[in-house]
């Protein structure tokens, strides 16, 4: 099943004036584009999100939203607050049912008359990577983003979350991005002639999303990063070993997202963030909602594993095949450890049942060179090129009729896994860094 999300984002509702929009043939006149792409596009799950700026807000001339203004006491009076607001729009100016949608209220910064909001801009990109790390599905998707009411930095930033998030879910599942914007309202004209204008809602992207993996590493939590490498890089037995545990992740995250609201101090109508929301936080929202995507296979529901079969290595692989160069480079060394391991599809008679190097059974060369001859540097090359079975470090046994795999040092494959990394972000090559 696929499901179909909305997501828009929102400035000042109370600003804006009705006019006719027109989206694939069917007009409508609203306040804004909510009605008509929910007519059309008949979304399972529709998140409009807004800046915590929207406190306070009442438009001068029509005197909305009938609620009263207020000085604040802490951070979810404030974010209540805009919450009570918005739905009065959407139920009291467009007729939409407010339980239909799902609200973000993100961090904002600006001077207004309602209120005034310090803190770091950034907030918004990191807060809304988690907020819809939370509520994307894990399944198959097609999302519409529209970026017609958005202001200042919201859709640019916005766009790269929900860019950024896709890449991740469609390491596994089929997911297509359309990006909506309508034509700018007209201003200063008169009302005569605003009846005669329509407002055409134009799909300005529509593109099949293919995987694209997390680029940017953690500054701890090194295994995580590990992690993040064999993803990046194509190393199907790092994947295996140090693939984290969701809840651990969430853990940190919320861990995190605690002591920044903490940090939050409220004051009748000023709000100052004393702390920010960093990139880790961005990092590991992407990485959870990676997992959650990952956990609905049962292939990948079972790591980590200190050991792992030929057969396990080969389910993890099929994860790159859509990734340019690293898929071909993945399945061609998988192919070159069956063929020099087993036979008709059993471990040849001379693997040991014990732990041995893969240099036992693969000649000098065919993985790696001896490490005294090499640098470090080409030691990072040959791990990233052989896909992390590095013959040194990889170790082989026979197991009833399964071969399987391990690492003999996990610290010297962490250091190894985080260095391929930034020797290839270093180097330029393919993916590149979606960081801010």
């Amino acid at each position: 099943m696929t499901e179909r999300v909305l997501i828009a984002t929102w400035g000042n509702p109370f600003e804006w004036e009705e006019i006719v929009y027109d989206y694939d043939n069917l007009k409508m006149k609203s306040f804004c584009t909510l009605p008509i792409l929910k007519e059309k596009i008949n979304p399972n799950k529709t998140i409009i999100i807004v800046l915590d700026t929207l406190a306070n807000i009442v438009n001068p001339k029509t005197c909305e939203p009938d609620i009263k203004q207020r000085e604040f006491t802490n951070y979810k009076e404030v974010v209540d607050d805009v919450r009570d607001r918005v739905k009065y729009f959407v139920e009291e100016k467009i007729g939409e049912n407010f339980k239909e949608i799902t609200l973000i209220v993100a961090p904002g910064v600006g001077v207004f008359s309602n209120i005034e909001v310090y803190g770091d801009l950034l907030d918004y990109y990191y807060y809304i990577t988690f907020q819809l790390a939370k509520e994307l599905p894990n399944k198959n998707m097609e999302v519409y983003l529209d970026l017609t009411h958005g202001i200042n930095f919201m859709p640019v930033l916005t766009y790269r979350a929900v860019l950024n998030l896709l890449g991740l879910a469609a390491f596994l599942k089929e997911v297509y991005l359309t990006v909506l914007n309508s034509e700018p309202y007209p201003r200063g004209v008169s009302k005569e002639r605003l009846r005669e204008v329509k407002l055409n809602v134009k799909s300005v992207e529509i593109r099949k999303i293919h995987p694209m993996p997390i680029t940017d590493l953690l500054s701890n939590f090194d295994q995580w990063n590990a992690f993040i490498s064999s993803v990046a890089n194509g190393f199907p037995l790092v994947f295996g070993t140090f693939y984290p545990k969701e809840r651990d992740v969430l853990d940190e995250i919320n861990n995190k997202l605690r002591k920044f609201l903490e940090s939050i101090k409220v004051c009748g109508r000023k709000i100052k963030r004393q702390s920010a929301l960093d990139p880790d936080f961005r990092i590991l929202s992407e990485l959870s909602y990676f997992l959650r995507v990952l956990n609905t296979s049962s292939v990948f529901r079972q790591l980590p594993k200190r050991e792992i079969s030929l057969e396990e290595l080969k389910e993890i692989s099929n994860i790159f095949n859509n990734l340019p160069r690293i898929g071909i480079i993945v399945r061609e060394q998988m192919r070159h450890l069956e063929e020099r391991l087993t036979r008709s599809g059993k471990p040849m008679s001379h693997i040991d049942s014990s732990w041995r190097q893969l240099s036992s059974y693969i000649r000098l060369g065919d993985i790696s060179s001896p490490f005294h001859t090499e640098s470090i540097e080409r030691v990072i090359r040959n791990f990233i090129a052989h896909s992390g079975f590095e013959y040194n470090i990889t170790m082989v046994r026979k197991f009833l009729d399964s071969i399987q795999f391990k690492y003999r040092s996990k610290e010297k494959v962490v250091f190894y896994a985080i260095e391929a990394m930034k020797y290839k972000l270093g180097e330029g090559d393919e993916v590149q860094n979606q960081g801010v």
